[in-house]
């Protein structure tokens, strides 16, 4: 029988912890306890040792734990080869709408209870989201992260938003419309639009987002809107006839 100090042990609590930040970016010591169920000295010691390797940064000020710089490194690492299709596809409509627009486009695919960016085509302008490929995101804000939990089950839904009010007529919408559209959800001042990238069996594959800031991005929003949906189609479409 395993013992409740053994190494094994110590890594499962370790794991535990850094999964807490999937579900929120920020925690002080006693959140993080309650999260893992784990007693506040023992938090206390595995997350000094986390920060020693740069996994966990403490906000001097805040007295917040977040995430640290080894683990966007690790992130980078990741082979990407499962959607090297995906966004071989994806990326000249990608490019499109950049090229039209100089807005920011980005390809999100699903991953647990979070968006990970696997493709981006910056904007060029001062003002703008900034992205990074290999990066998560949660799901609850954003136009992506909006049309990801739309085109989940039921089900699921419900555990990503773990007792959330949210009204589920906001995904129906969605997927009526076939786009999410996002006002300063993410971030104040910046806008967003996302559609879905579907598989033959109608399982969302991916979500095409396209972001600026909130005064300019307005302009033409229809148009805008109209163009996303029709790159989301043509990319599903050449996705399912692959």
């Amino acid at each position: 029988m395993e013992k409740q100090n053994s190494p094994t042990r110590s890594v499962e609590r370790a794991l535990d912890i850094l999964e807490c930040f999937l579900h929120k970016k920020e925690m002080i010591l006693l959140e993080i306890a309650e999260r893992t169920g784990l007693s506040s000295s023992t938090v206390l010691r595995i997350l000094n040792a986390l920060q020693e390797h740069d996994f966990i940064v403490k906000n001097p000020q805040t007295k917040k734990y977040h995430l640290g710089s080894k683990i966007g490194w690790l992130a980078d690492m990741i082979p990407s080869e499962s959607y090297d299709e995906l966004k071989k596809i994806s990326r000249p409509f990608m490019a499109a709408l950049n090229e039209k627009w100089n807005e920011d486009i980005h390809l999100f695919v699903p991953d647990g209870n979070s968006k990970l960016c696997i493709e981006s085509v910056d904007s060029t302008r001062e003002l703008r989201q900034v992205v990074k490929v290999g990066s998560r995101h949660d799901l609850l804000r954003g136009a992506a992260g909006k049309v990801i939990l739309s085109y989940m089950d039921a089900e699921d839904r419900k555990k990503v938003l773990d007792g959330l009010a949210f009204d589920e007529a906001i995904f129906e919408k969605v997927r009526e419309r076939g786009f999410a559209l996002s006002l300063g959800e993410r971030e104040e001042g910046l806008c967003g639009l996302a559609v879905p990238v579907i598989d033959k069996n109608g399982k969302l594959m991916a979500t095409i987002s396209m972001s600026g800031a909130t005064a300019r991005f307005e302009n033409n929003l229809a148009e805008k809107e109209a163009e996303i949906v029709r790159v989301g189609k043509e990319i599903s479409a050449r996705w399912q006839n692959r």
